[in-house]
């Protein structure tokens, strides 16, 4: 018998024997009529009528999501406060995962934070996030429509539910046994112009579980939303942001058209001393800091802030009765989701050092030369000469993201005696493909273009279409991620002790996960300059068991146990305990602790024989021509078949208190520790540091490329509180008033930035992704007769400049940002709601980051962006 099989069957008998031993088998014939209904905690499968566990669970319902105005499950969760940086945000558009979005709780990256719908597993995006480590759920695919929940947990749980639990569990809950019909619908707009937006909805559901023997529940959803780019904006609209510290025409291009001779810019200039179409002559000093002019261009109108995005979503659930004891369920979802953005930073093709392509016999990056041959007519230099120049008659690197996303579900569950039982097997799939439409270049049509002279370089309008049409290239990049499965769990309870009855809950699952992420076949093929790849072929096959037990010790004290075993085909075993505790020693005040072991095993992408190659950002302090200035090398990632799975111990301590009436204050305390913790060395401390081999410069010094591979680091550690507050206040003559607030301080977050290094604490700075301190969203909603309001204030502190030394002689500190929303809704007609939504009252733009000043934006845009004051206006109606 395999070893992974006699661990798991001692799992569930250490568990059981003890307290079946312990149990009290008699019942008490009087029973209680007032009793509440047993419900299932996420970060739990036994059922229980008290829903403060020993786990702290924060709960979103219908109505506050219907208040906050977002307009999918994307925004809702990244609003809240656990999620304090460092996830997939839909405003980027530098990587493959462009339109997606993720959930990180306590800035571990959405790696770590489990994402459910109705206590299931969905299959990850195709495009992995950050490089090709994190692979995560799409939250976009999920419709906002059909959920009357979520459920965030904020502690570890692995004994549960496996891996990726470690930060926390998203359980996504929809609308059950619903019967009539609503119809919805809303439109708005940004009082700064575009983002104009629409949103359909329906959502029906026929029969009567009770009466009828069935329910069934259909939701349908469409979304528009129309794209931002940075020219619509005000401070982004110039480009320049010499005014600010550190600033400079940061949003400009140095390189439409010039020839660097001996570190001086140089400008192609025709006959008449005019640049070439498109481009402009300026100083070159401001841009990036090389003396002489150049023909450079603003690129704020091809650099996009937000994606536009299209989304149709459908999913249906369905639940009948077989028999008093017996019914089936199941449930299905689609969803279709398009968004288009200017891709990245390079709007268009642009020729200059640090490009690469593959070589299509050893599949090896090499250089592409960017001189210019001396026997081409544009060149007055009679010897080869470098040169830096975008070919915007090769069209505009307009890139269209169209992803696919399902997941269906069957099953079979029922009760027996004190026990309930369930059976489910589940199917899901997430289908991307991104295209580019043009802005790339065949790397021999260009050589053989620039040789001869057929391309003109001083009058690029002139070049013949045949020699454009053989130089362009546009991208077809597919992908796709699998996940199957079938479970069985039981629940109920196993006997009693002296102060009540045991809770008992047991099961076993299977999954098969496969990744395939496929490069355009240009790029193997050897023929594209500058290729974006994403090389991931990943599968793997996943079985577990896992038992929990809540066990009361006295009237008031609860102990509870969990533990869960997992079997990976591709590194192992591995197992997580967990024990928690519950005391209510006065009907005011709940103690609560947990601790547990936990893991996340490496993602497909991690450790599979991946690669990437990417570009981005980085300030460079060797810059030969502007020390401290921020550069766009090309970064090179590998995967790694030999990582272990990251190992991880979790603690919470909490309180719950209850002074009065209508009032609930949670504190809890948390603390996460992870061995093993898979990563790569820290770019920015790579090329600060100037690591050898790892950092590659030309001739001139000028960065050209970093290197780096999956590994397993040392240790990351970290710790804070949680802080939630819910009160209620009715009043006779002015209606009901709500006060509502979350609030997370991270105390510390210590990992180290290279392989072997020591911890460094990266809490309340952006010294790697960015990490406030201190996060929260408050609330206060009041209803009076037919109409509602509710005002939110999201607030989020300011952080330690820490990117760079360049950034922190600018600047000490980014700014604090806070932001106002309001809610109004009436119900002044029967079954009718009409409301109105203001998203950001003051119109705030966020805090400059000094050490952002770039193609995008001059703050942190994994954090913020330029939506400004939003309105919204709509309606629901039910029949």
């Amino acid at each position: 018998m395999p070893q992974h099989t006699l661990l798991v069957a001692a799992l569930a008998a250490a568990l059981a024997a003890p307290l079946s031993a312990a149990a009290d088998t008699t019942t008490d014939a009087a029973g209680d009529a007032s009793t509440l209904a047993a419900v299932r905690v996420t970060g739990s499968n036994i059922k229980r009528s008290d829903t403060e566990t020993a786990n702290p669970v924060q709960v979103i319902g219908r109505e506050q999501l219907q208040a906050t105005g977002k307009a999918s499950v994307a925004d809702v969760l990244r609003s809240i406060s656990a999620n304090t940086g460092n996830a997939a945000n839909e405003t980027s558009n530098s990587g493959w995962a462009s339109g997606s979005a993720g959930i990180g709780l306590r800035g571990l990256s959405q790696k770590n934070t489990l994402v459910l719908l109705n206590g299931r597993r969905l299959a990850n995006y195709g495009f992995p996030a950050n490089g090709l480590s994190d692979t995560f759920v799409n939250l976009n695919a999920l419709p906002l429509v059909a959920v009357e929940r979520i459920e965030v947990l904020k502690d570890g749980a692995s004994a549960v539910y496996g891996s990726d639990a470690v930060a926390g569990v998203v359980n996504i809950i929809t609308r059950q046994d619903f019967q009539g019909a609503e119809i919805g619908g809303s439109v708005g707009t940004a009082d700064q112009g575009g983002l104009d937006e629409t949103k359909l909805k329906f959502v029906g559901g026929l029969g009567d579980l009770e009466t009828d023997g069935y329910n069934i529940l259909v939701s349908l959803e469409g979304y528009n939303r129309d794209r931002l780019d940075q020219d619509e904006r005000a401070l982004t609209r110039s480009g320049i942001y010499s005014d600010q510290p550190g600033g400079r025409w940061n949003g400009w291009s140095a390189k439409g058209a010039r020839y660097l001779v001996g570190g001086a810019s140089v400008p192609m200039l025709d006959a008449n001393g005019q640049c070439p179409e498109g481009t402009t002559l300026v100083a070159s000093a401001p841009i990036d800091g090389l003396a002489g002019n150049t023909c450079g261009f603003n690129q704020a109108p091809f650099t996009t802030l937000i994606p536009s995005t299209k989304r149709w979503q459908a999913y249906a659930n369905g639940t009948f009765r077989v028999s008093d004891t017996v019914e089936a369920f199941g449930e299905v979802l689609y969803s279709e989701v398009k968004g288009v953005s200017w891709f990245g930073s390079s709007p268009f093709f642009t020729l200059e050092s640090g490009r690469f392509a593959l070589n299509a016999e050893t599949g090896l990056a090499e250089p592409v030369s960017s001189s210019l041959p001396a026997g081409n007519p544009y060149n007055p230099y009679g010897t080869a000469v470098p040169i830096e120049y975008t070919f915007f008659n090769l069209g505009g690197t307009i890139k269209t993201n169209r992803s696919q996303s399902y997941r269906g579900l069957v099953g079979v569950r029922g009760s027996t005696g004190n026990w309930d039982w369930e059976l489910g097997a589940f199917g899901a799939r997430s289908s991307e493909r991104e295209t580019v439409s043009g802005g790339f270049a065949n790397r021999w049509a260009l050589a053989d273009a620039l040789a001869s002279g057929s391309y003109n370089l001083l009058n690029p309008s002139a070049t013949p279409q045949a020699v454009l049409d053989g130089i362009n290239i546009a991208t077809l990049r597919p992908a796709e991620s699998v996940l199957l499965g079938v479970d069985a769990k039981i629940s109920g309870t196993l006997g009693r002790t002296w102060a009540g009855d045991i809770g008992f809950a047991a099961g076993a699952e299977w999954r098969r996960e496969k990744l395939d992420s496929n490069n355009p076949w240009q790029i193997d093929a050897g023929l594209q300059v500058r290729p974006a790849i994403a090389e991931v072929h990943g599968e793997r096959k996943v079985s577990a068991a896992y038992a929990e037990a809540n066990v009361p010790l006295a009237s008031k004290l609860e102990l509870s146990l969990a533990a869960r075993a997992d079997h990976y085909d591709d590194f192992g075993d591995a197992f997580s305990p967990k024990i928690g505790l519950r005391w209510q020693p006065l009907d005011v005040l709940l103690v609560r602790a947990a601790a547990s072991k936990g893991f996340r095993a490496p993602s497909l992408s991690e450790n599979s024989d991946s690669t990437s190659i990417s570009y981005g950002s980085v300030v460079d302090p060797f810059d030969p021509d502007l020390p401290g200035s921020r550069q766009n090398p090309t970064f090179f990632t590998v995967g790694n078949t030999d990582l272990k799975p990251e190992r991880t111990r979790s603690y919470n301590f909490g309180v719950v208190l209850s002074p009065w009436q209508n009032t609930n204050l949670s504190v809890d305390y948390y603390r996460i520790e992870l061995e093993n913790l898979v990563g790569t060395n820290n770019t920015q401390t790579l090329v600060t540091s100037n690591v050898p081999g790892a950092v590659q410069r030309d001739e001139r010094g000028k960065l050209q490329a970093v290197y780096n591979r999956y590994q397993n680091l040392s240790d990351l550690k970290t710790s804070g509180i949680d802080v939630e507050l819910r009160q209620r206040i009715p009043t006779d003559r002015f209606g009901v008033f709500n006060l509502g607030s979350a609030y997370t301080h991270v105390r510390d977050y210590r990992r180290p930035s290279v392989v072997g290094g020591p911890l460094v604490d990266y809490a309340g700075s952006n010294l790697g992704a960015t990490l406030p301190k201190n996060k929260a969203t408050t609330s206060l909603d009041w209803t009076l007769g037919d109409f509602s309001t509710a005002l939110t204030w999201y607030y989020t502190s300011g952080y330690d400049q820490r990117a760079s030394t360049a950034a922190r002689a600018v600047q000490d500190r980014v700014d604090s940002y806070s932001q106002f929303d309001l809610y109004l809704a009436w119900r002044g007609i029967e079954q009718l709601t009409v409301y109105a939504k203001v998203q950001n009252l003051a119109d705030e733009e966020p805090p400059y980051d000094a050490s952002f000043p770039g193609i995008r934006a001059p703050y942190d845009f994994s954090q913020y962006d330029l939506r400004g004051r939003y309105f919204t206006v709509g309606f629901d109606y039910r029949f």
